[in-house]
């Protein structure tokens, strides 16, 4: 299918990518539920408590004592090594550019810029771009919820027919907690065919929550039994939000999360259009290089991922995600209790994922923007990349792999 957006093989060598044709089918799977977002667990930050199957008890400490501490490698020296890293990453996994946000535990904070934001202009990447976040959005919808249990509003185990009657089927036995877990038994939105035929036909199409829930409404699993990675979960909550507060899920973020950590350069969008100045989002498709920054309406994701921000506000979000800073120690601690994911690796606890050494939460809006924030080794992180790669079918996302590779080259 095509999108309707400019191409660029001038600007991107087409050798550099294998010639991929993007089916309805993709579409459909990659905008809505290839938002697979990966996160780790911190062993000095994050004690497993329990490794047995079934639930794992996680203890945030976001202090470190004082035999513990680990020491901060964010100096002069690291600059030069981590900007060769970054650029070999970029080089390495074909993707127009990137943008990195590092802080030590003693505050300290470097930002790492590679590669190209704008491919018609040749608009180098910079750290101030906005980006689309994808489903880093659902670990600010998993806190707004969080907090609305703090404030004595909902219970983590209520039942979703409380509040939303008549919406999805078994509402009496789909707990919050289930929403939350990725344990609803819902199906997708994402992988209907009448949505990918509505979503190709009309790439703009304005989606209420309401419509994505009802082509989701088909029940997959008993609640509880099975770990689905599943954006309907998230849409269900951002409504629960709106009904629990009389207001807008965007307002919401604005009063709960945004002003109160002072994020300035973060917003729930309502139309297409991209704040200035922001990195161009790139898809391949028939083998060319084609613009995808807004050609696909951000409705579609609402509450699971249509979230845009910059590097520096992420950073801010890794801490008091991670820390859990506008929460109660009680709901953080419900926050991370996690059970293992069901055919993949790492757990999930309530918006928020731990794989082998990070802690956090990642974002995929459909394979034109990844992202990834969260915590290594008392390093808080971001990481946002502006484009896919030529072996997108294997599901592996940029942003977790550079990240990866840059671990492993500078040992952070």
């Amino acid at each position: 299918m095509k999108f309707g957006c400019d191409y660029y093989p001038e600007h991107w060598p087409e050798e550099r990518w294998t010639k991929e044709k993007t089916s309805a089918v993709w579409l459909m799977l990659l905008i809505f539920l290839f938002s697979a977002c990966i996160a780790y667990a911190d062993a000095g930050v994050v004690e497993e408590v329990q490794k047995e199957a079934g639930p794992v008890n996680v203890i945030i400490n976001p202090g470190f004592e004082a035999d513990d501490a680990p020491v901060s490698r964010v100096d002069p020296s690291m600059g030069q090594r981590m900007q060769e890293a970054l650029d070999a990453a970029v080089a390495e996994f074909k993707v127009p550019g990137a943008v990195l946000g590092i802080r030590d535990m003693d505050g300290n904070t470097r930002f790492w810029a590679s590669g190209t934001a704008d491919l018609k202009s040749g608009k180098p990447m910079s750290k101030d771009l906005y980006f689309r976040i994808g489903s880093v959005t659902k670990s600010y919808t998993a806190t707004m919820v969080l907090e609305l249990v703090d404030d004595g509003l909902i219970k983590l185990d209520d039942p979703i027919g409380k509040y939303l009657p008549g919406l999805v089927p078994r509402e009496n036995e789909i707990t919050i907690r289930l929403l939350l877990e990725m344990r609803s038994g819902l199906g997708s939105y994402g992988t209907n065919e009448e949505f990918a035929k509505m979503a190709e036909a009309q790439p703009g199409r304005v989606w209420t929550p309401e419509e994505l829930i009802r082509l989701s409404s088909s029940t997959i699993a008993d609640p509880g039994r099975d770990f689905d990675y599943n954006n309907a979960n998230y849409i269900l909550l951002g409504l629960l939000i709106e009904k629990v507060t009389n207001d807008s899920f965007g307002n919401q973020v604005m009063k709960r999360i945004l002003q109160p950590l002072g994020m300035s350069h973060t917003f729930v969008p309502t139309d297409m259009e991209m704040p200035a100045p922001f990195a161009h989002g790139y898809l391949l498709e028939d083998g060319k290089v084609v613009d995808a920054t807004d050609c696909l309406h951000p409705t579609a994701a609402w509450s699971a991922g249509n979230i845009i921000s910059t590097a520096g506000d992420q950073l801010i979000w890794a801490k008091a995600l991670v820390e859990g800073r506008l929460l109660s120690p009680q709901v953080n601690a419900e926050r991370f209790i996690m059970r293992p994911m069901v055919n993949k690796p790492g757990l999930y606890g309530l918006g928020v994922l731990n794989l082998d050494g990070i802690m956090g939460h990642g974002g995929n809006y459909s394979n034109a923007y990844t992202s990834f924030v969260g915590r290594h080794r008392g390093y808080d992180f971001v990481i946002l990349v502006n484009g896919m790669t030529r072996d997108i079918e294997a599901g592996d996302f940029r942003a977790l792999s550079i990240i990866q590779k840059l671990i492993k080259k500078t040992g952070l």
